[in-house]
């Protein structure tokens, strides 16, 4: 009888423990479904953040187009005539090309980031397709 109690506490503990751990089909579906609004929801915030950027990269495309053409009109302008002030001008045109990189690196990093943002949008987007075929497949058509 001993014997017995032991072998019989054990297969009664894995029993619930096997059972306890799987998820029933409806569980499994309200996750995922919450999975998804989850996802929704980031997408959305990321799409918000991506037009911010789109708004702050368009105001840098302007700029740095507009630098550049005064940089174009600056480096084109020296005049030998008079080295002092061809110097200061070649000054004032140096100062404007390191204006030019430093809104060209802006412009690139704004570039970037919505590249990044993009990205994870897509990612999101993969992810609740993923979801969708779960919940799908988790709840069949259930026809009596």
């Amino acid at each position: 009888m001993k014997n017995l109690i032991f072998p019989t506490f054990l297969f009664a503990a894995l029993f619930l423990a096997a059972c306890s751990t799987s998820k029933s089909p409806e569980l499994q579906k309200y996750e995922a479904r919450q999975q998804v609004l989850d996802l929704n929801s980031d997408i959305n915030k990321l799409r918000i953040d991506l037009e911010k950027e789109r708004a702050e990269n368009n105001k840098l495309r302007e700029e740095v187009i507009s630098l550049n053409k005064q940089a174009d009109k600056n480096t084109s302008r020296f005049n030998s005539s008079d080295p002092s002030s061809t110097a200061k001008d070649a000054e004032k045109t140096a100062d404007l090309l390191k204006d030019v990189e430093k809104a060209n690196k802006k412009l690139e990093k704004s570039n970037k980031k919505m590249e990044s943002i993009e990205r994870k949008i897509k990612k999101a987007g993969e992810k609740i397709n993923d979801l969708n075929k779960k919940i799908e497949f988790v709840n069949p058509s259930k026809v009596n």
